[in-house]
């Protein structure tokens, strides 16, 4: 199974996926130095996920996500959730990805690429929720 089965399972997952990335201090405060806001416009099945770490969230929390939001990005990726899966588990290179058009950017390419190496850590989390979600068959 290459592609999640519905958005309500995608967003099952990352929301899970979130969770654990947040207790990731470190990360997140790298990430929230960033001040940046990415979309992921990811498709089969179609999901539109915000991560704003430029506002903060209702709690002073950094690293915000939300669906369908109006916060308008300074990044917005596209890809299938079949690519989103293989990067989220550290299996997919970006750079690669983009020039064979799996991924599609826009916005600032340089603070994007800046980021990967800073969400490096929260790849280990991926495969976990997969596995705790009964999606063995899509851990890579």
């Amino acid at each position: 199974m290459p592609f999640f089965e519905s958005t309500e399972q995608f967003k099952e997952v990352f929301d899970r996926f979130w969770e654990l990335a947040m207790e990731e201090t470190e990360v997140i405060e790298k990430l929230g130095k960033s001040q940046i806001v990415v979309r992921f416009d990811i498709e089969q099945p179609e999901v539109h996920l915000t991560i704003n770490f430029r506002d903060p969230g209702p709690d002073g929390e950094i690293g915000t996500l939300s669906y369908n939001a109006d916060v308008e990005p300074e990044i917005t990726v596209w890809s299938t959730s079949e690519t989103t899966n293989k990067f989220w588990q550290g299996k997919l290179n970006a750079t690669v990805a983009m020039a064979k058009g799996q991924v599609k950017m826009q916005g600032s390419i340089a603070k994007a690429l800046g980021l990967l190496s800073k969400i490096k850590p929260l790849y280990k989390f991926w495969p976990e929720v997969l596995k705790e979600k009964g999606l063995d068959s899509m851990v890579l």
